[in-house]
């Protein structure tokens, strides 16, 4: 029973690692965006940019170092390349972000905190499956 645990955390362990991470970085998202709309006032299409911004800087130092194992002289895309390309597809997420957010918060004056995590869920799987076959895929050995 103990080999089988330690073969499926082996088999998963991107996606669990992603997921340790993938949950920092979703408090980094909710904490700025917290700081930025209710102590700050600012407005909220605002403050989920400048959240978005925030937690996609992190998750990108964190996927490439951590989660998806880039180690130096592997072949690779050129650092600026997949920071571009990163930054990109997170982008298609954070437009995401804003919808939902405008909608929930906005529109319909839903709970701002509640909205906020759903949201980071729906980013998470997107980000993740983004990461895993378009950003830091590793080329055939």
């Amino acid at each position: 029973m103990n080999g089988r645990v330690i073969d499926l955390v082996r088999e998963y362990s991107d996606f669990l690692t992603y997921c340790i991470f993938g949950a920092m970085a979703t408090g980094v998202n909710m904490l700025s965006y917290e700081l930025f709309y209710r102590i700050l006032g600012w407005p909220n299409v605002l403050s989920t940019a400048l959240s978005w911004l925030s937690a996609v800087s992190f998750a990108f130092v964190t996927n490439r170092l951590i989660v998806f194992r880039a180690k130096k002289g592997e072949a690779r895309r050129p650092i600026i390349q997949e920071l571009g390309f990163f930054y990109l597809c997170r982008a298609l997420s954070g437009v995401l972000d804003i919808i939902v957010m405008f909608i929930a918060v906005d529109l319909m004056a839903w709970n701002h905190t509640l909205w906020k995590f759903i949201s980071n869920l729906l980013m998470g799987l997107c980000n993740y499956l983004a990461g895993k076959f378009l950003i830091f895929r590793q080329k055939a050995r």
